[in-house]
């Protein structure tokens, strides 16, 4: 079922893996921490989007 309000659940993904990618490089001691969100951010935008998870690192 597509959501109706896709577009800006993309666009609120997408801020908040930049922001946790960002985040990763200020703080190396969190780094793969932060990439797993971003990482989860991703996907949660690949649902949004109606797109298949296939292949998204999840861990």
């Amino acid at each position: 079922m597509p959501l109706s309000n896709a577009d800006r659940w993309a666009e609120i993904c997408e801020i908040q893996s930049s922001l946790m990618r960002n985040l990763a490089s200020q703080f190396p001691q969190r780094n793969e921490q932060l990439q797993n969100l971003a990482d989860g951010w991703q996907g949660v935008k690949k649902q949004a989007q109606g797109q298949s998870l296939t292949g998204l690192n999840t861990k």
